[in-house]
């Protein structure tokens, strides 16, 4: 049995219905001025605006942070921090998708501790324990509620940096499927992709472990079998309870175990030219995929029967050419444009972005498969 180390987030709050638990779980925590961090399509919604008022009724201060935007970058987590520390509160609540939920957790520890965001990436023992932290996801798809990892836009770098450490981590999660039922499509599609991205990489890191690979085959299996229902019918509570889980579970993989290249590659691209984060992962899948196949044939043989690949009397080779074509047909399903010429990428920007991912070594490192620069400008230009 290999030796591991298991981390993750302490308590979990999960149904539908269970965002009204916020109240008990501040009450828990015993504090009393919660500082919202969200984006301002969350700040109009019914249900944020039911939850606000509900917690004012109940005698608590509400103070609202949503300058957010996609691909935030450090001086939006800087702005949350002095926006938190203005207000005096005593809690940081990250409400939202990824963007909302990474500054919520880096801001709960800039506000205590003063420093600056770029701060804890140049000096990582910088991080230390923060403000108490409740995280509620609005999507299904990045599983930052329970990861320990903040991804940033180093707009110097034109890269996306993170932020690792176990400080991140939330107090609480809260995982309500209801609140998710109003995701767009595109958001259903690009988000639950990206957690059967965070599963299948996580199931197939180099730092993968027995714990985490019962949590990434639980987890892609339940997401590939329900993204389709959930992008079909948005108000399938069923399927969209079911991504909720999935995603959880995924994020409690990777966490430990870690994403790799197709995360790698979709770092430059998402900082550069502002491709959304599930979608800038969906285009790297299938040329990331191909590329490790044969670096762990055990271990994609695992993930094709986790998406109900039969396998009985085939070979490893039609095993792999079955994942391979599930989850093609899982993206055109799902009208994903994967073509990075779509985007605005030309074969120009192909050497330097290839140089920009050579510099993600924290993923790379993890990678199944070695990559070299000649392999990333090759995977670049299948991608195009």
């Amino acid at each position: 049995m290999k030796d591991f180390i298991f981390e993750s987030t302490p308590k979990i709050v999960f149904g539908a219905g269970s965002i009204a638990y916020l109240v008990r779980e501040l009450n828990i925590l015993k504090k009393k001025s919660a500082f919202f961090i969200c984006d301002p399509v969350i700040e109009k919604t019914i249900f944020f605006n039911d939850l606000s008022g509900k917690l004012k009724k109940e005698g608590f201060i509400v103070n609202i942070f949503s300058e957010i935007v996609p691909d935030p970058d450090f001086d939006s987590c800087d702005m949350a921090r002095d926006a938190i520390v203005a207000a005096g509160s005593d809690i940081v609540i990250g409400i939202g998708g990824g963007s909302a939920m990474d500054i919520a957790k880096v801001a709960a520890i800039t506000a205590k501790n003063r420093k600056k965001a770029k701060d804890l990436v140049k000096n990582p023992e910088l991080c230390e324990p923060g403000m108490p932290l409740v995280l509620i996801p609005t999507t299904a798809g990045t599983g930052s509620e329970v990861t320990h990892i903040g991804i940033f836009s180093d707009n110097d770098e034109k890269l996306k940096t993170g932020i690792v450490s176990p400080y991140l981590y939330a107090d609480v999660a809260i995982l309500d499927p209801e609140i998710t039922v109003s995701m767009p499509e595109t958001v259903t599609a690009h988000s639950g992709t990206d957690a059967i991205i965070h599963a299948l990489e996580a199931l197939t890191s180099k730092l993968a472990t027995p714990f985490t690979d019962l949590l990434a085959e639980e987890a892609l299996g339940i997401l590939y079998r329900n993204i389709l229902p959930a992008f079909e019918d948005g108000n399938n509570i069923e399927a969209r309870s079911n991504m909720l889980y999935g995603s959880m579970l995924a994020g409690k993989a990777f966490a430990n175990s870690s994403v790799a290249a197709i995360h790698a590659f979709a770092y430059p691209i998402g900082a550069e030219f502002h491709i959304p984060h599930g979608l800038a992962n969906s285009i790297m899948l299938i040329p990331v995929l191909k590329f490790n196949l044969n670096s762990d044939i055990e271990k994609y043989c695992r993930a094709a029967r986790a998406i109900g690949v039969q396998t009985t009397g085939l070979s490893e080779a039609e095993i792999l050419n079955r994942l391979l074509f599930k989850l093609e047909f899982l993206l055109d399903r799902l009208k994903i444009k994967r073509s990075l010429g779509y985007y605005g990428v030309t074969e120009s920007d192909i050497p330097r972005l290839a140089l920009s991912v050579m510099k993600v070594t924290r993923l790379l490192s993890n990678n199944p498969g070695e990559v070299l620069l000649e392999d990333a400008e090759r995977l670049y230009r299948e991608a195009m």
